[in-house]
């Protein structure tokens, strides 16, 4: 009986392409599927003609509600054919320089304060113009109905209606 034994060289080499397989898969697109685009020029989502309402989380990166959001909630509202109509962003606040509706570059956190926003994850929703609908949401006040609170913004927004919920 003959046993074969691997050279060294050729197991390391088999490792170095398992570990480079394991890494590009957890890099491709398809894993990051459920995360949100950063928002750089909302102008431009406002402007582009579609009559698109847009949905914009405020976040920073030291955030673990805020990663929790997008990920349970937003991230895979991305992927859901009914809200194919909506962009859906997050403004960095800790991050981004930002150009906001009215064509002013602002950073990510003054953007945040222009908008009243003092908490984060805070969710607000805009009509196809840019204009504000509906009242932001503050947090995750209520995890089982966080994505029904959401959708009731962008509901607002598509209506270009206020909404008082929260």
């Amino acid at each position: 009986m003959m046993i074969h034994s691997i050279p060294r060289h050729s197991l390391s080499a088999a490792l170095l392409g398992a570990v480079t397989l394991l890494v590009g898969l957890l890099l491709s697109p398809g894993a990051a599927a459920s995360g949100v685009e950063r928002a750089t020029d909302l102008q431009g989502l406002a402007g582009n003609g579609n009559g698109q309402p847009t949905l914009i989380m405020f976040a920073s990166s030291s955030c673990p509600y805020c990663d929790r959001a997008e990920q349970h909630h937003l991230g895979p509202m991305t992927e859901d054919a009914a809200f194919a109509d909506v962009n859906i962003r997050k403004v960095m606040l800790d991050r981004e320089t930002v150009r906001d509706f009215n064509g002013e570059s602002l950073p990510g956190n003054v953007l945040g304060r222009n908008y009243g926003v003092r908490v984060v994850p805070t969710i607000m929703a805009f009509d196809a113009e840019g204009r504000p609908a509906g009242t932001p949401l503050v947090g995750i006040p209520n995890e089982q109905l966080y994505r029904s609170q959401i959708r009731t913004r962008i509901e607002a927004a598509r209506h270009g209606a206020g909404d008082s919920s929260s």
